[in-house]
């Protein structure tokens, strides 16, 4: 009887961590397969001449090898980490938060619009110091050696940022990025969460 209790308070506590957890690691597990797409992508868009994307991934191998293609991995898995963690966490805590103080009952739409709007903020501000790193990392192979920065990995690119530049430069395009986390949280997490609740009343 004592029992019960407590485990009821500490249940809505331990819901966020689920997907919080789960979603971060499936991003990041997604980046690995997807990260050298995503790098001659990068490199077909800032490229002053026109090139085939078979063309791209010849030149990289031939430059650094097969690993070529995950040059600046470890920035995108920081990204995935922080940015896509930090959307499902608050998003969760907010919502859950919110429906407490409902009384249990389902969030209104103005409701779910304010969960969505602190996920996305959260993770625009977390995920955009890696956000620029991705991109930097990205497109170093393809430019000129004295122009090259030589991150070595994520955290090096993250302490030479602030050395070289200042800790505003871990801000650059952070408008930018608060609006399309916003976005991609409407569109992703709101119409899973009006879909699954669609598919359970129709049982």
């Amino acid at each position: 009887m004592t029992t019960r209790p407590s485990a009821s308070k500490e249940q809505p506590l331990a819901r966020p961590l689920v997907p919080f957890w789960c979603g971060g690691v499936s991003a990041m597990a997604a980046a690995c397969f997807t990260h050298p797409i995503d790098l001659i992508k990068v490199h077909l868009q800032t490229s002053t001449t026109r090139k085939r994307a078979l063309q791209t991934t010849r030149r990289i191998i031939h430059e650094a090898g097969i690993l070529g293609l995950y040059s600046g991995l470890s920035a995108a898995l920081l990204r995935q980490g922080t940015y896509t963690m930090a959307r499902f966490a608050v998003y969760d805590l907010a919502k859950d938060t919110m429906r407490q103080a409902n009384g249990g009952r389902s969030l209104n739409g103005a409701q779910v619009a304010v969960a969505t709007l602190l996920s996305g903020v959260a993770g625009g501000i977390v995920g955009n110091p890696a956000e620029i790193l991705n991109v930097r990392m990205q497109i170093d192979q393809a430019l000129p050696g004295n122009l090259r920065r030589n991150y070595r990995n994520a955290v090096h690119g993250l302490v030479a940022m602030v050395r070289d530049e200042g800790a505003r430069s871990l801000t650059i395009g952070l408008g930018p990025s608060l609006v399309r986390a916003t976005l991609a949280t409407a569109s992703q997490f709101v119409s899973y969460d009006i879909l699954k609740e669609q598919l359970l009343i129709a049982g």
